[in-house]
């Protein structure tokens, strides 16, 4: 029986979405587009219910695991969790996964999957060739362009009116002049999906990228569990050259066959491209309101209220803390902005922080005082622990908490708090049937994560 194994690229932090998307919590895992009730990466997983594929590997940031692990629900949904200390592009991170796929599941061929592409619906076994077991070649699937974009590289094929066709060229995003020709022509948008021949493509790094394979064969050897994860060694990662897959490999190999992708795609990578959805290039969150001349324009707030008035032509995000004004035409270059060392901390800058037991989410911090929201999973607990600088306040607002102080435990449920007076130990676990969320105020001269002392962790932190 052939093998296929989907590989699901999450290492992503979609910088050209900020404020939306962040360090913290990169595209992948927000609810794009705005209408829909997954975040992009279940929505992929979704396409994945069909008995021609094994469970999933999963390529992700080590600083996204948990986000990864939220999504996938359960430990019976995926083959592994690859945890990257660095970010290497897609080259080192496809060939990684290919490396488990052939050694530990036994699998003839991978499907790699991006994580962040909105796909209407997802099917991915209609992808698979009737023939696959006699294809001795790497596939690129292939989307029709709907317009003579400029922000898309171009595939070229044969025409030769099958299924399947050879790729006969690669071309960068091109000028407006060329886009309209590649548009008018047997050209084709990179989807970012490819099947894979696991045994070629081994074969393939060896050609091409022989450091690359060696020192993703040394990742694999020396990948270290942690919890439900699979962790790689950060002194070897150093060591990896940063490149993408597409430049690595396939514009080397000149046996790479096309498939044409049917279902309606999009590459949400940036402010356009999402607007773009919407009817007018206009898209209105609730709570905010356009008026006067400020036609062409998008608005996506947080706030209360938000108003646009007699501003043409401008996308405005406005997301917690963070605020992005810029003209339509030149919103992508946030990219090349947010590299500039003054304005790093803005990406990195974190609200929210993702824990095996859940989440928090910092309301405000003031000099000597600090509003949490905390949300524990249920059947899920923090560790017991003990502060040395600070107390706690604890207010639930959903759900049933058993609270430990000290030597004694009580039961808390909603609208009921209680008071953690410095240095006594103490925990919380969730033993109710939905989340539990809490408000926490710290009072203290250090209110920093270090100042805690763990006495006993399920998590083994």
């Amino acid at each position: 029986m052939t093998k296929i194994t989907p590989i699901i690229l999450s290492g992503g932090i979609g910088s050209r979405l900020w404020p939306l998307s962040t360090k913290n919590l990169p595209k992948q895992f927000l609810n794009l587009p705005f209408n829909s009730n997954k975040t992009l990466f279940e929505q992929t997983l979704s396409g994945l219910k069909n008995k021609k594929f094994e469970k999933p590997i999963i390529v992700c940031s080590e600083g996204h695991k948990f986000l990864a692990l939220e999504s996938l629900k359960s430990k019976k949904n995926f083959s592994a969790i690859l945890c990257e200390k660095l970010p290497k592009n897609t080259a080192s991170s496809v060939i990684l996964g290919v490396i488990y796929s052939m050694k530990v599941l036994k699998s003839n061929f991978s499907i790699i999957l991006p994580s962040d592409h909105d796909i209407k619906n997802r099917n991915y076994s209609s992808l698979i060739p009737k023939n696959i077991k006699d294809l001795n070649s790497h596939v690129i699937y292939g989307v029709k362009p709907t317009s003579a974009s400029t922000n898309y590289g171009y595939i070229k094929a044969e025409e030769n009116g099958k299924k399947v066709s050879t790729v006969l060229g690669f071309f960068e995003k091109p000028s407006q002049d060329k886009a309209s020709f590649y548009f008018k022509n047997n050209y084709f948008w990179n989807s970012g999906i490819f099947l894979i021949n696991n045994k070629k493509l081994i074969n393939d790094f060896k050609k091409y990228q022989p450091k690359i394979i060696n020192l993703c064969l040394k990742l694999f050897e020396n990948l270290k569990p942690d919890l439900d994860f699979l962790i790689t060694d950060k002194s070897i990662m150093r060591k990896l050259p940063e490149i993408s897959f597409d430049k690595a490999i396939l514009e080397r190999n000149d046996s790479l066959k096309i498939m044409k992708f049917n279902q309606p795609w999009r590459d949400l990578g940036s402010w356009n491209a999402i607007t773009n959805i919407s009817k007018n290039n206009i898209l209105l969150d609730k709570n905010s309101q356009i008026f006067n001349n400020s036609k062409n324009s998008s608005v996506i707030s947080d706030k209360k209220i938000t108003i646009l008035n007699d501003v043409p032509d401008v996308t405005v995000v406005a997301k917690r803390e963070s605020l992005l004004i810029s003209s339509k035409k030149n919103v992508d270059s946030i990219k090349k902005i947010l590299k500039i060392k003054k304005l790093e901390s803005a990406f990195n800058n974190q609200n929210i922080f993702y824990k095996p037991w859940g989440y928090y989410e910092v309301i405000l911090n003031a000099k000597d005082y600090l509003l949490k929201k905390i949300v524990i999973k249920k059947d899920h607990r923090l560790s017991l622990q003990i502060h040395k600088h600070r107390s706690e306040h604890w207010i639930v607002v959903d759900g049933v908490a058993e609270i430990t102080k000290g030597n004694k435990k009580q039961i808390l449920k909603k609208n009921e708090s209680t008071f953690i007076p410095l240095g006594m130990k103490h925990c919380i676990e969730n033993i109710g049937k939905k989340n539990l969320e809490i408000i926490e105020i710290q009072i203290g001269k250090i209110l920093k994560e270090t100042d805690i002392i763990r006495l006993d962790d399920p998590y083994k932190r």
